[in-house]
């Protein structure tokens, strides 16, 4: 693409990041270098160089745009005061999500973030976003349960519905595929709702 004599820090950024989110939407997390990105805004390689530290870095924060996204999404599922619908309603909207982003939806688990260190409180905020949202969900259902408990319980389940959409992204599942990804996050859900029945009445 062409590009104007002077582009600010900030809108350079963004181009960078634009670039990068299409080259892997199109051709996977294999497609994308500096080189690639370098042609796409009509800079040199070297000039990512100037915005971000690195390629991975570029990585982390396409990982944390994509976790703010989901997250997002996730809050404007309305939530009643049903819990088995507000978990049915949440995991099919988090599914959904992820099938349709699949090929960002992969960079979460095929590139990984070195040392604790690297993360940004960002990502941290959003993974605890999306837990504040399940909280909320499986309130209804735990009613007993302290904050820890219910917070315990709603990190399991994300983690069960984030593994389900880890693999049916991936699109390498004998029988957990694209198509029968929300048959088996139902078979999760459902039976994780019914051992938080059992846990309440007794």
């Amino acid at each position: 693409m062409g590009r104007r004599a002077v582009h600010s820090p900030e809108e350079l950024r963004q181009l960078i990041l634009d670039a990068s989110r299409t080259i892997v939407e199109t051709n996977g997390i294999s497609g994308l270098s500096a080189r690639e990105i370098a042609r796409v805004i009509g800079y040199s390689p070297g000039t990512l160089y100037n915005i971000f530290e690195n390629l991975d870095d570029i990585l982390l924060t396409l990982q944390v745009q994509l976790l703010g996204r989901i997250a997002d999404h996730l809050k404007d599922v309305p939530l009643g005061t049903n819990g088995e619908t507000n978990v049915d309603a949440l995991t099919h909207a988090y599914i959904e999500f992820a099938l349709e982003n699949k090929r960002m939806w992969n960079l979460l688990f095929a590139h990984s973030v070195t040392g604790p260190n690297r993360v940004p409180p960002p990502f941290h905020e959003h993974l605890n976003d999306l837990a504040c949202t399940v909280r909320k969900a499986l309130a209804p259902l735990a009613p007993e349960a302290t904050h820890e408990e219910l917070d315990t319980t709603a990190r399991a389940l994300f983690a069960g519905v984030h593994g389900i959409s880890a693999v049916a992204a991936s699109e390498k599942g004998a029988h957990l595929t694209p198509a029968t990804a929300q048959i088996y996050a139902k078979e999760l859900t459902s039976n994780f709702v019914r051992g938080l029945r059992y846990r309440s009445e007794h």
